[in-house]
């Protein structure tokens, strides 16, 4: 893991608002950029965390996010009834960091539901 991405996990559980900040404040854009990069990566390869993978599958489809765990995924309003439709995001998980070529196809399943 990087090393200026493991400060900043630090600074953010266990120091103060300021402390992150400053520590922020005199990375250059390049670090900065670097440090995100291999934060995303490490999120959206993390095989027990689906919360960067529903998001994006909901989102592309064009739903409204719903960040509770428990239950439906997304959620937008039916333009001609006006009932709310929700969706249940389950996408295939591929590591990007392994040792195996894929390619990224957008693999998976959304589930509309009408409650």
């Amino acid at each position: 893991m990087n090393k200026e991405l493991v400060e900043i996990l630090k600074l953010y559980s266990t120091g103060t608002h300021g402390e992150l900040s400053s520590y922020l404040v005199g990375k250059s854009k390049d670090t900065l950029i670097g440090i995100l990069v291999d934060l995303i990566t490490m999120y959206i390869n993390d095989k027990n965390s689906s919360t960067v993978r529903e998001f994006i599958t909901v989102t592309i489809a064009g739903y409204n996010h719903r960040e509770k765990k428990i239950g439906y995924n997304g959620f937008k309003q039916d333009t001609f009834s006006g009932k709310t439709i929700k969706c249940e995001a389950k996408p295939k998980n591929v590591d990007t960091n392994s040792d195996k070529i894929y390619k990224l196809k957008g693999y998976g399943n959304l589930i509309l539901t009408n409650y």
